[in-house]
């Protein structure tokens, strides 16, 4: 039997056909699969647990793959040991830390012990100097959501970026997944590197500065394979329109920075609106008008 098939799991839920399988089930990483079995046991002890997964600084990897079987094993067990009736679906996911607190807040008072994704997660969590209040918010979301009991599965590119308030104290392990190129030139996603509390912090610290991924070893390496255990397309759907209103927020902000800027410099230093449209068109290769710039500057002008 191949190690494929020896170390499959959910195989009532995942039937032979569902998504990718060929086979009941899905493979999950015994080694992994042992670390997770270990929060299993413990969750029921008023215990809540935060994982990180990371792609070495790549997208398009298989971060989000991986914590969706994660959060399958889990549920599947959780509802197995526990004698619970827990849901898993797009529900536990969120994609902007806007959601996470609403969402966080949803599934803890209905379905404790959930895992909750927060796919996506680095553009909230960019661990700079200057803490917004978006990743101020994310962090005390993390640190007083304990009495839920939830799986929190956090994703992003690059575990460097995180704050270390969450890669060295709040999260018990790290996931970090990469791809490598077979005998025929193809990338092949799949791989694992599986870091403990004491490792991960070792990586961190040394790593940081280089973002070097090499600067500390891991506990083990495996595979994990392509599978979906939720409908692909409506995931990859709801992920979409996520960002979408993401970055369209993100355009609102600079556009009301930008404008703001303008208000300054016309209205409390007079510098006037058709020498600041000129200076514009100068330095940027695009034509602005006065006519641009009094528009922008209206809603900030005093209402009579």
């Amino acid at each position: 039997m191949s190690e494929e098939n020896k170390y499959r799991v959910c195989e009532k839920l995942y039937p032979a056909g569902f998504s990718h399988n060929r086979h009941d089930g899905f493979y999950l990483e015994p080694n992994l699969k042992a670390q997770l079995d270990i929060l299993l046991k413990n969750i029921k002890n008023d215990w809540d647990f935060t994982i990180l997964i990371t792609g070495r600084g790549e997208v398009r990897v298989g971060k989000s793959v991986l914590a969706m079987q994660i959060s399958a094993y889990w549920v599947s067990e959780i509802n197995r040991l526990y004698k619970k009736d827990i849901p898993f679906g797009l529900n536990n996911f969120v994609f902007d830390g806007r959601k996470l607190i609403e969402k966080g807040n949803e599934l803890g008072q209905e379905y404790p012990m959930s895992p909750l994704i927060y796919d996506e997660a680095g553009a909230d969590l960019a661990g700079t100097k200057m803490v917004n209040q978006m990743t101020q918010d994310v962090l005390d979301f993390y640190r007083e959501c304990g009495q839920y009991n939830l799986l929190n599965i956090i994703v992003l590119p690059d575990f460097f970026d995180l704050p270390t308030a969450l890669a060295l104290t709040r999260s018990i392990f790290l996931i970090d997944v990469d791809y490598h190129v077979n005998d025929d030139g193809i990338f092949v996603r799949g791989d694992l590197k599986f870091y403990s509390r004491p490792n991960k912090k070792k990586l961190y610290l040394k790593g940081k500065r280089e973002r070097d991924y090499n600067a500390w070893h891991y506990d083990f390496h495996g595979r994990f394979y392509n599978f979906y255990p939720l409908n692909e397309a409506k995931y990859r759907k709801a992920k979409i329109e996520a960002l979408k209103h993401r970055e369209k927020r993100r355009t609102n902000v600079v556009l009301d920075q930008r404008d703001a800027c303008w208000f300054m410099l016309t209205q409390e230093y007079g510098m006037p609106q058709t020498e600041l449209a000129k200076r514009l068109s100068d330095w940027t290769g695009k034509y602005v008008t006065q006519q641009n710039i009094s528009d922008s500057i209206q809603r900030f002008m005093p209402k009579d």
